[in-house]
């Protein structure tokens, strides 16, 4: 009988937590745009060889999080205004779609959950918790969703929100912006209350437009900023 051998699986086992472990600081921006991610420091960081964080790597670079160039090694993605708006129209698609079918099939347990959330979402921002408030600020969302019972379009959207996260903890720095982020969860909420799957339709995409819209703002303001100080 042959023996099976396993270590091919401990290997990739290795990669996908560091793969796992670099796309939340990414996300997250503990990794900011454009630091360099050295092989050998990021080897030692987790205690690995430097294979898996290449294949690491090449995995995040596949998905828009990482570029690199030859002889010139990896970096974290720059954050773009044609990222952002490419980022914007798939979620435009997704949610648009998840939140009228979510709306019109919502649960009062579902309900239940959105008002937690939106309530941990006030504590949080009064707070300044700012991890906090992203995840309540993604459970409310994700409570109506579910309710829509398309389980493929919701782990599409899970796919995004990594790339996603970078741009709305930009957005958060902004205090006003911050604040104002928080009207497009009371609409939705109230647009499933009503169990209107036409209204949540609208508020979503009046929502995803706003943020598209502030952030273009910010970038270009930044850009701006940095082709002054080049000059």
């Amino acid at each position: 009988m042959a023996v099976i051998d396993y270590t091919p699986l401990e290997i990739s086992s290795v990669e996908d937590g560091v793969y796992r472990a670099l796309r939340q600081e990414i996300g997250r921006l503990d990794l900011l745009p454009g630091q360099r991610l050295p092989l050998e420091e990021i080897a030692g960081r987790f205690q690995v060889s430097l294979t898996p964080v290449r294949h690491a790597l090449r995995r995040l670079e596949s998905e828009g999080l990482v570029v690199s160039l030859p002889r010139r090694g990896s970096r974290v993605a720059p954050l773009s205004v044609e990222e952002l708006e490419e980022i914007q129209a798939l979620r435009l698609g997704l949610e648009t779609f998840l939140a009228r079918r979510g709306a019109e099939a919502i649960t009062d347990e579902a309900l239940a959950e959105m008002t937690s959330a939106r309530d941990e979402m006030e504590r949080a921002f009064r707070a300044g918790d700012l991890d906090a408030y992203l995840a309540s600020f993604w459970s409310l969302r994700d409570a109506c969703y579910r309710c829509a019972a398309r389980p493929r379009l919701e782990r599409t959207l899970q796919d995004q929100r990594v790339r996603v996260e970078r741009y709305v903890l930009t957005l958060c720095r902004d205090r006003e912006a911050f604040a104002d982020l928080r009207r497009g969860p009371d609409t939705l909420l109230e647009a499933c209350r009503a169990r209107d799957g036409e209204a949540a339709e609208a508020a979503t995409r009046d929502a995803l437009q706003w943020v598209l819209a502030e952030l273009q703002r910010m970038l270009d303001n930044a850009g701006a900023a940095t082709a002054k100080v080049s000059a």
